[in-house]
């Protein structure tokens, strides 16, 4: 948990087969603050907007949580509306939401309202989808 006053950040992601452009995300999101807490979307809701993860739920959250960098990290089950986000930002004392993107999806409304949402931008290059690409090129399917 953060220390008395700590500034809390926190950023979220499907997080699925971990790679640098993850890596550098969570490093720039935590220079927002002094406590990175990181929500893993869970399989279910990934599911929703995505694809279904490589990795499970529980695969991709303990390789975040070994990251140095983040600080505290957990499986974000509910739906992902601005309703949940509200309780986030309460649970964890929230100074800061961070996202890679330029849309303000529903979850991050109550951020945006806040006054606490900060945009990075989107990185090109690898990604976990071109990464099984790559898989599955080099496999001949």
């Amino acid at each position: 948990m953060a220390g008395k006053g700590s500034r809390v950040v926190f950023t979220d992601g499907v997080f699925d087969l971990l790679h640098a452009n993850h890596v550098a995300f969570l490093e720039e999101a935590k220079s927002f603050g002094d406590w990175l807490v990181v929500g893993v979307v869970s399989d279910l809701r990934a599911e929703d907007y995505k694809r279904c993860p490589i990795l499970s739920q529980e695969e991709r959250l303990r390789v975040v949580e070994a990251l140095s960098c983040v600080d505290e990290a957990f499986i974000i089950h509910d739906a992902l509306t601005s309703e949940t986000m509200e309780r986030i930002i309460a649970d964890y004392d929230v100074t800061a939401v961070v996202y890679a993107g330029n849309s303000t999806p529903e979850f991050y409304i109550a951020a945006e309202r806040s006054g606490i949402m900060h945009r990075l931008p989107y990185r090109a290059g690898v990604n976990s989808s071109e990464i099984i690409g790559r898989i599955l090129s080099r496999n001949g399917l």
